[in-house]
C-alpha cells in the first residue's frame, strides 16, 4: 500500500485568511459556499449526498459478511462493554474518503474552527449512514440520536508525553459516557446497553497518537451496578475500584484501529484517550537525519439510542441520514456549547454559537431536553467567559493569517469588540434563563448565574468553571 501524502499541521497559517472563523456571520456561515470554500473537496446539502457516494451502502441482512461480524461483535460487547469492527468489512472506506474528511478537519481547525464542524459536510453523515444498520445490530437496536463530536489529537502537540499541567490536549482522560441514577435500568432484559457510542477513526489511532483504552466489563465492578456518588467518598471511586492492585493494571485494554474501522461502546464503559508520544528521530553516523513521524489521530463519533432512555437530539424523521446544512449548524453549535469546558473558545464564538442553535428557522430543531440542557450550559459558558474565564481572558487568539492583526488600531477595536461580545452573551444568558423560567424549568439557572453576580464560580461538585480538568463531566 502506498505511503499516504502527510496530512497539514492545524497551526499552518489558513489556506484562504478572508474564511477564518474570526470574520465569521450567521448569514455567512448558513451558506453553503462558505464551507465548500474552506474544503473544496467534500459536498454540502447535495441534492442526494447519497448519490456522491462511490459505492452503495453495505447491507448487514442475514446471510451477509456484515451481519456475522454484527452477532460477533454483539457478543463482545456483552462481555466486555465494547468491541472493535475491522475496516474492511464495515466499507465506511467505499462510500468516503476517509483520508480526505481526515485533511479536511486539519483545514477547519487552520481556519478557526474546532474539527466539529466537519458535521456540517456530507461525507461525515455517510459513515453513520453506513454504520447504522451494523450498530442497530451490534446494540439490540439502538438508532442514531445525533450526539456527534469530531477531534483532532496531534501527538506532537499533545506534551509529547511530558507530565505538564499548562499541557492541553483533546483526549479525554478516564470516564463514563452516561452516569444515570438507576444504572441497571439502561440495559434491556437481554444485556444490551440502551446507549452506545460508534467511534470512528480517519487516520489510524495507535497506542502513540491516542487510540482508546478500556476497562473491560469483567473489572469493573460499577459497569452494571452503578457508582457511589459521594465525591467525598475515595474509596469508592469507580476508577480505583477497578484498579486496586499492580496485577489490575494489566486488565487495561488498548484498542488500536485502522481508519476506516469503528470501536463500539456502550455508555457505561470506562474509557479514555491516551495521551500522544509523538515519533522518533535520530542521525546516522555520517550525519543524515531520519525519523518516524506520529500521525494525528482524527476521529468522529456517533452517539446511537433507544429513545426510552435518552431521546435523540434532533428528529430522526426530518433529519436522518442527511440534515440540512442549517440544521447540521445548529446541532454542532448546540455541542460546542454543552462541551465548552473541553473546546475552549471565546465570547465572539460562544455568541454565533447561540445566534446558530437558536435562530429564526432553528425553533424546534433540537429536542427539548436537550435543548435546555444547551442553554443551562450557555449560561454557564457566559459566566465564565464574562469573568474572566475562557480565551479571550487568557490571550489565546490564534493567528488567522491576515497580516493587519498586529496593528494596534485593530488590536484596540478587536477590545471594543470583544467588551460587545461580553454584553451581548450576558444580555442573551439572562434571555435564555427567562425563557426557561416561562417553560418551568429555570431553577437549573439561578444557581450559576448568581454566582457570576457574586463573584463566585464554583458548580455543585466544588470545582471551579476555571480549571475544567478538575470537573467531572459526563464526557466521550
Amino acid at each position: 500500500m502506498p505511503t499516504p501524502t502527510p496530512l497539514p499541521s492545524p497551526s499552518d497559517p489558513p489556506p484562504d485568511p478572508s474564511l477564518h472563523a474570526r470574520h465569521a456571520t450567521v448569514e455567512r456561515v448558513i451558506d453553503p459556499e462558505y464551507w465548500r470554500a474552506i474544503c473544496p473537496g467534500l459536498s454540502v446539502d447535495a441534492a442526494d449526498p447519497a448519490t456522491i457516494a462511490p459505492a452503495s451502502f453495505a447491507s448487514a441482512a442475514p446471510g451477509t459478511a456484515l451481519h456475522a461480524l454484527g452477532r460477533a461483535a454483539r457478543d463482545r460487547v456483552l462481555r466486555d462493554g465494547f468491541a472493535k469492527l475491522p475496516a474492511a468489512p464495515l466499507r465506511l472506506r467505499d462510500v468516503a474518503d476517509v483520508r480526505l474528511l481526515a485533511a479536511s478537519a486539519i483545514r477547519l481547525a487552520q481556519h478557526g474552527w474546532n474539527p466539529s464542524f466537519l458535521l456540517a459536510f456530507d461525507e461525515t453523515w455517510m459513515v453513520a449512514a453506513q454504520l447504522a444498520e451494523v450498530v442497530a445490530l451490534v446494540t439490540g437496536g439502538n438508532r442514531l440520536n445525533f450526539d456527534a463530536l469530531c477531534w483532532h489529537v496531534d501527538p506532537v502537540d499533545d506534551g509529547d508525553g511530558v507530565d505538564d499541567a499548562s499541557t492541553t490536549t483533546t483526549a479525554f482522560s478516564p470516564h463514563r459516557d452516561r452516569q444515570p441514577d438507576d444504572a441497571p435500568a439502561t440495559f434491556r432484559d437481554d444485556g444490551t446497553a440502551m446507549y452506545a457510542t460508534a467511534w470512528i477513526p480517519f487516520t489510524d489511532a495507535t497506542t502513540e497518537n491516542s487510540c482508546l483504552h478500556f476497562i473491560p466489563r469483567p473489572h469493573d465492578p460499577g459497569y452494571f451496578v452503578g457508582d457511589d456518588d459521594d465525591p467525598d467518598a475515595m474509596d469508592k471511586d469507580p476508577l480505583r475500584l477497578c484498579l486496586p492492585s499492580k496485577e489490575a493494571y494489566q486488565n487495561i485494554a488498548a484498542a488500536p484501529a485502522e481508519a476506516g474501522a469503528a470501536v463500539v461502546f456502550t455508555h457505561r464503559v470506562i474509557h479514555w484517550g491516551g495521551r500522544g508520544r509523538g515519533g522518533l528521530s535520530w542521525a546516522s553516523a555520517d550525519g543524515e537525519e531520519s525519523s518516524c513521524r506520529v500521525e494525528p489521530r482524527v476521529c468522529v463519533s456517533f452517539g446511537f439510542a433507544d429513545d426510552a432512555y435518552e431521546p435523540a437530539y434532533m428528529s430522526r424523521a426530518d433529519n436522518a441520514p442527511f440534515p440540512p446544512l442549517r440544521r447540521r449548524l445548529a446541532l454542532i453549535a448546540a455541542q460546542m456549547i454543552v462541551y465548552h469546558e473541553r473546546f475552549p473558545f471565546d465570547l465572539r464564538a460562544l455568541t454565533l454559537f447561540h445566534q446558530l442553535a437558536t435562530r429564526e428557522g432553528a425553533e424546534g430543531v433540537l429536542e427539548k431536553g436537550y435543548r435546555k440542557k444547551v442553554m443551562y450550559e450557555y449560561v454557564r459558558a457566559a459566566a465564565a467567559l464574562g469573568s474572566g474565564g475562557g480565551e479571550k481572558k487568557r490571550g489565546k487568539r490564534k493567528d488567522d493569517g491576515d497580516d493587519d492583526d498586529d496593528d494596534d488600531d485593530d488590536d484596540d477595536d478587536a477590545s471594543d469588540d470583544d467588551d460587545g461580545d461580553e454584553d451581548d452573551a450576558m444580555e442573551r444568558a439572562l434571555d435564555a434563563m427567562l425563557d426557561a423560567k416561562m417553560e418551568g424549568g429555570g431553577d437549573d439557572f439561578e444557581d450559576d448565574f448568581d454566582d457570576y453576580e457574586d463573584g463566585v464560580l464554583e458548580d455543585e461538585d466544588g470545582a471551579s468553571l476555571l480549571e475544567p480538568e478538575s470537573k467531572k463531566k459526563r464526557r466521550r
